[in-house]
């Protein structure tokens, strides 16, 4: 019981950090492609001075590597798309955004794991649509296309978990979000010409304060809380975790507008929109810990 309990601790501490990052992607002023790129350069290597690190990972067989390295290219896309919301839009609206990712989860899992599909997940998907719509109809023109990529991110973040979920179970914490780290930075270092071409910019070499930034978000709001969450997810029950998980967008919303005060750039029809998304969300949870019980 005492160990549950921690981890339910550990999971919220990781919520919690997980929400901060929207602030931090808005104050670091470069582009989320190098933003992304500098936060798994960074996280990869300071988990490099983990001890037995290397030696964990060499142990591995191929298949599992290849596994796991592709799910970390899926987050570094899923990570660049998901600041790119926050540069075009804001954080309020990328993290409501977020709020999906249940969602699609229901939706997809089912396909990924060729179980049967539930009506009621199909109901409550079509029941997150009008929110989603008056979130849309709340924005200026320019900061729709954030909320596009917003749901692309949430769409990518979704396929990532089931993914996670399936093919990690038996690797440790640490080697997991090494190696998605450090496959991510490998993809992206390959993209980066292309990046630097269309976007016909120099490589990007971040000031003082974003280095500090960067720093926070790699360590704190990467390393810490992906290693708790992975850890937690070995105990806790899937109910409990969806719903901790599910607290993410409201945890970042309460801190934009508090540092950011993103409250006087949105109104009355965002926060209904929001609110529908995340009660589809936690009712999708509830009905899910219910039928779990029948069984």
């Amino acid at each position: 019981m005492q160990l549950r309990s921690k981890a339910y601790t550990q999971m919220h501490i990781a919520t919690f950090l997980w929400g901060l990052t929207a602030i931090l992607g808005k104050l670091i002023s470069i582009g989320e492609f190098s933003l992304v790129w500098y936060r798994v350069l960074f996280v990869t290597i300071a988990m490099l001075f983990i001890p037995k690190i290397i030696k964990n990972v060499r142990q591995l067989d191929k298949k599992t590597i290849w596994q796991i390295s592709g799910i970390g290219i899926l987050l570094s896309i899923h990570w660049v798309a998901w600041y790119a919301s926050i540069k075009y839009a804001n954080a309020s609206v990328a993290v409501s955004c977020i709020a999906c990712v249940s969602i699609f989860t229901a939706i997809l899992e089912p396909i990924f794991t060729k179980s049967a599909f539930s009506p009621a997940n199909l109901l409550l998907s079509i029941f997150v649509i009008p929110g989603i719509l008056l979130i849309n109809q709340s924005l200026d023109f320019h900061y729709r296309f954030g909320f596009f990529l917003g749901i692309v991110a949430a769409f990518i973040a979704a396929i990532f978990g089931i993914l996670n979920k399936k093919y990690t179970q038996d690797v440790q914490a640490n080697v997991i979000t090494f190696m998605q780290m450090l496959s991510g930075f490998i993809f992206l270092t390959f993209l980066m010409p292309l990046y630097l071409y269309f976007s016909k910019s120099e490589f990007p070499i971040p000031q003082q304060t974003d280095v500090f930034l960067l720093l926070v978000l790699a360590l704190f709001c990467t390393v810490i809380p992906y290693n708790l969450f992975l850890k937690t997810l070995k105990i806790t029950d899937a109910f409990t975790t969806s719903l901790i998980n599910n607290l993410e967008p409201v945890y970042g919303i309460i801190l934009a507008v508090v540092f950011l005060g993103e409250n006087k750039e949105l109104n009355w029809q965002f926060y209904c929109g929001t609110a529908i998304i995340l009660f589809a969300v936690f009712l999708h949870a509830f009905l899910t810990q219910v039928k779990n019980r029948k069984m």
